[in-house]
């Protein structure tokens, strides 16, 4: 199949969304930019063009040679992740390599590489109805989830988890194994909180000040005053945004942005809210929502195995980005420094969030080989 049949097969609706998510959040970076030396805007426009070529790119290779290049990436997703020990940057954490005039965070695109590799584990094998399957998957997750979580970043550790579910689960895992792993792996997280060296020490202060948030002591007050500023301006922002937005003018909405920390990466979604007020958030998440709606779409139409699986892992990597971004800019959840896809200023990020979604393109492409009434039937 020449690349121009490709082009002319693939499900744009999805991509299209993707554009116009990424238009809007130029726009809102651009709000996030009043004030502020940097032209986060320009860059991440230029990211865009990047990204969405990337992806086009990606929509060019068949799904089943990725699937099959799965391993050796995989590997090479962990040497970058490795090697960001040693060589990488960043104020909080080293999680950047420096590549010329450029900085590529390699946890991002193990998010990915995750997905493929998982893929080609899962798709013909019935292994996982056992708990003896389950081992290698799990192992397959843990290594780079354990390597993200030294650099440190939480955040981009605790997304591996919804992708590995979610792959076992449309495979046809048994639920009460799945569900047993979850709360063992919830017991670990809780016990590892206690465990010197395992969380830094900012990170166990917003865990804090997220479950003391209602408290009335004057510990949990002073930990909230210390560790929860970032939150209390977002949460200011969104309020402040009203029904419609404030005007640009508005001193209140203003300042409460000017003041708001990762106001463009982590903290877009305030921004947005105090700009467009509660109309804009609604219809920004009904977009949202129909984006993941067209995925999980495309994931239903899927027969072949490494195809559905592909499908369903990147679902679930936006669905959990745009749910754990959304919720811990309004204090639902603690601060863990997630972005939003499409939507957040950072390379990286959005690079990451069009190979992805090229390789469901991809995926959805390339004719299925029909295995029976289910693909995952025995």
């Amino acid at each position: 199949m020449t690349y121009g049949e490709r082009l002319k097969q693939a499900s744009w609706t999805p991509f299209v969304l993707a554009l116009g998510l990424t238009a809007l959040g130029l726009t809102t970076i651009a709000t996030a930019s009043e004030g502020h030396t940097r032209a986060w805007a320009w860059l991440q426009l230029r990211w865009a063009v990047v990204g969405a070529s990337a992806g086009l790119l990606v929509l060019a290779i068949p799904y089943q040679r990725l699937v099959q290049a799965g391993p050796v990436l995989y590997v090479l997703g962990l040497v970058g992740l490795v090697l960001v020990l040693s060589v990488g940057t960043g104020q909080s954490a080293g999680r950047w390599i420096r590549i010329g005039r450029y900085n590529a965070q390699p946890s991002e695109f193990m998010k990915v590489l995750l997905i493929l590799m998982l893929a080609g584990r899962i798709r013909y094998d019935r292994d996982h109805k056992r708990w003896s399957g389950l081992v290698l998957p799990l192992a397959l997750t843990a290594i780079p989830a354990a390597l993200v979580m030294v650099q440190p970043d939480l955040g981009t550790a605790l997304l591996f988890a919804p992708i590995l579910f979610t792959q076992l689960y449309a495979a046809g895992a048994r639920m009460r194994h799945l569900a047993l792993v979850a709360g063992g792996a919830l017991a670990l997280g809780a016990l590892l909180f206690f465990v010197p060296g395992v969380l830094k020490d900012y990170q166990k202060d917003r865990i804090l000040a997220f479950l003391v948030e209602h408290g009335s002591s004057g510990q949990a007050a002073q930990l909230r005053k210390s560790q929860s500023h970032q939150l209390h301006m977002g949460k200011t922002a969104v309020g402040l945004g009203g029904l419609t937005g404030a005007a640009d003018e508005d001193g209140g909405a203003a300042e409460a942005v000017r003041f708001l920390p990762e106001r463009h990466t982590d903290f877009i979604f305030p921004v947005f809210a105090a700009r467009f007020g509660f109309l804009g958030v609604t219809l920004l998440l009904l977009a949202f929502l129909l984006f993941l709606g067209t995925l999980l779409g495309a994931a239903a139409r899927l027969k072949e195995p490494s195809a559905r699986m592909l499908a369903v892992g990147v679902f679930a990597l936006f669905a959990a980005q745009i749910v754990v971004n959304a919720a811990m800019t309004v204090g639902l959840l603690p601060v863990v420094g997630v972005t939003l896809p499409f939507f957040s200023s950072g390379g990286s990020s959005l690079l990451t969030s069009f190979l992805a979604l090229g390789l469901l393109m991809s995926a959805g492409v390339d004719p299925p080989l029909d295995f029976g009434k289910d693909a995952f039937e025995d």
